[in-house]
């Protein structure tokens, strides 16, 4: 059952009983009883309890109800339910027309485990034996016993007097044979005050107490335990988002198929280009790396990573032209949970991730301008916003950027900020293309070789001449990466120990401009080596690409380079160079 906690609904005495209490009440009239019984009774039925009234005479059953519905007017419910019970007090407490206790506290018994069956909190009772007949002194004595037979129950008792009917010695044999008494007169309450009510209050002071007591202990028992709960919740949350960073970066360099470990050249383009590496890999520096696609960007985005005193952290490479719109921004800043749909919890951004290390932006130029934005604060203070939050998080993060786009012409055409292009481009470097390295094509074919037979299974003893002079005489427009799917596939389809390519692999492109069948005069030559140097003057020594001399003169960057290379033209002579 419920707490030990009881109110009587009586206000003079109100909760400071508890179950298990025997108490009576005197009254003078008829109305003082009713009044009486229906401040204890509607209580009990708003409480929950079960109640049991045995209506005592001149009260009938029927007077008893109406009055109890006036204050209760769903009282037909209770009944309902047997929440309630009307018996009359003769009908109680009478066997063969004499008082029988046995089969009174047998019949309190049998009501109690029916209510506790039920699922009540409680049972209140009350009783009038005004009347009935009985030996006084045995009555007494079975209604002292009560005290002891309700002690430790969830049953109330009370018992009501007429002071009309009672004499000044049975007044105080009542009285002595409860835990406390109630006096109603004229409308008013009086307490008599007996050791038993005295000790009750007494005993409820001191379980209040020690309640009180017991409740701060725990209070500060839980505070305690609360602290630590959230310490070690922060710790599993650190621990977990460092755990996500690591993933993260594990499974970049899983899942990352790199065009080779190492770079290999030895041509004058790439010793340039490794020269600005070296310089510039020491260094926080934002490098900004063009070139066209498939030339090499992101290992040269790794080799600064690795020469670097952020070797030793995550490397975090981010295809920005692959990722959604949508997404690109969750993806790299990170968001909260519900901050849009399909966001259950909280994550990280890859800049996140790559904090003490050095992040990887491929493909720059393919950013939504929202999020253009987002990069150049990052750029600017260091920090980021997860969606869906507005916390800034710092971040110590490097930012190595790669496009092969021509940003300048995006900024014109209004689709890359200028502000941003600024912060991206401290340091360029602009990665040649295969054509430009056409020396180091031998070098990168033993490479592949070794690397995809390895892998196949086979060992190659020589490399077919003609394949090797069609390998380097090819304009290579995917660059390395179409070389190295073109050795892959030799390696594959061999069948000898020799490596041969099949020259139908190598795509054609007819020139776009006019065949000349006749050879050109000096004069002619001059002329059109005046008019190639001065178009990689203007676009500083860049062939390919919007900004290139191809574009400039309207002819494929591959038969201009045929023409820089027969007109013996040193087109690196016109690139801007770092220190």
């Amino acid at each position: 059952m419920a707490s030990n906690r009881w109110d009587t609904g009586i206000g003079i005495i109100g909760d400071l009983v508890a179950w298990g209490t025997h108490f009576c009440a005197f009254y003078e009239t008829k109305e003082d009883l009713l009044d009486t019984m229906i401040s204890y009774y509607k209580l009990g039925l708003e409480r929950g309890d079960y109640c049991l009234w045995v209506v005592p005479e001149p009260i009938t059953i029927a007077e008893a109800n109406n009055a109890l519905k006036e204050a209760v007017p769903d009282l037909d419910r209770y009944l309902a339910d047997c929440s309630l019970e009307f018996i009359a007090a003769r009908d109680w407490f009478l066997q063969d027309g004499e008082f029988n206790s046995k089969r009174v506290s047998s019949q309190f018994q049998e009501k109690l485990a029916l209510a506790s069956a039920k699922g009540y909190p409680g049972m209140r009772v009350s009783g009038d034996t005004t009347g009935l007949k009985k030996d006084w002194r045995h009555f007494c004595e079975w209604e002292d016993g009560l005290n002891d037979a309700f002690a430790n129950l969830h049953l109330a008792g009370l018992c009501p007097y007429p002071l009309a009917d009672c004499g000044a010695l049975e007044i105080l044999d009542i009285v002595r044979a409860h835990q406390f008494a109630l006096v109603r007169r004229r409308g008013t309450w009086d307490v008599v005050e007996t050791a038993g009510l005295k000790q009750a209050k007494a005993e409820i002071k001191r379980l209040n107490e020690g309640l009180e007591k017991r409740v701060e202990e725990r209070t500060k028992e839980l505070a305690a335990a609360n602290e630590k709960l959230q310490s070690a919740f922060d710790e599993i949350k650190t621990l977990k988002d460092q755990l996500q960073k690591e993933n993260v970066a594990l499974r970049e360099e899983i899942n990352h198929v790199s065009m080779f470990e190492d770079v290999v050249g030895s041509s004058e383009p790439l010793r340039k280009v490794l020269h600005q590496l070296r310089k510039v890999a020491p260094s926080d520096s934002t490098v900004l790396i063009l070139g066209e696609t498939g030339t090499g960007k992101e290992l040269i985005a790794r080799a600064i990573h690795k020469q670097s005193s952020r070797a030793a952290r995550a490397f975090i490479a981010v295809n920005c032209a692959a990722i959604p719109p949508s997404l690109i921004s969750s993806e790299l800043f990170g968001h909260e949970k519900g901050a849009f749909t399909g966001a259950t919890e909280r994550r990280i951004g890859r800049f996140e991730a790559a904090s003490g290390g050095t992040i990887f932006l491929d493909e720059v130029g393919d950013l939504p301008a929202e999020v253009q934005i987002s990069l150049l604060r990052v750029l600017q203070e260091r920090e980021v916003e997860h969606v869906g939050s507005n916390k800034p998080i710092p971040v110590d993060v490097r930012v190595l950027a790669a496009t092969h786009h021509d940003l300048e012409k995006l900024v014109s055409d209004g689709k890359f900020r200028e502000d941003l292009l600024y912060r991206l481009n401290v340091v360029p470097i602009e990665m040649p293309s295969l054509r430009e390295r056409a020396a180091d094509i031998p070098l990168l074919v033993e490479y592949f070789i070794a690397r995809f037979g390895k892998k196949a299974g086979k060992k190659f003893k020589a490399i077919d001449k003609n394949s090797l002079k069609l390998l380097q005489e090819y304009a290579w427009p995917g660059n390395i990466r179409e070389l190295q799917n073109v050795v892959e596939r030799a390696v594959i389809l061999s069948d000898s120990d020799t490596f041969a390519v099949d020259e139908t692999w190598l795509r054609r492109e007819e020139s776009e401009l006019p065949q000349i069948t006749s050879p050109l005069d000096g004069a002619l030559l001059q002329q059109e080596k005046d008019i190639i140097e001065s178009a990689l003057a203007a676009s500083h020594g860049r062939v390919a690409g919007p900004a290139g001399a191809a574009a400039k003169l309207g002819v494929p960057a591959r038969t201009l380079d045929s023409k820089i290379k027969r007109l013996g033209i040193d087109k690196y002579t016109f690139k801007s160079r770092i220190a």
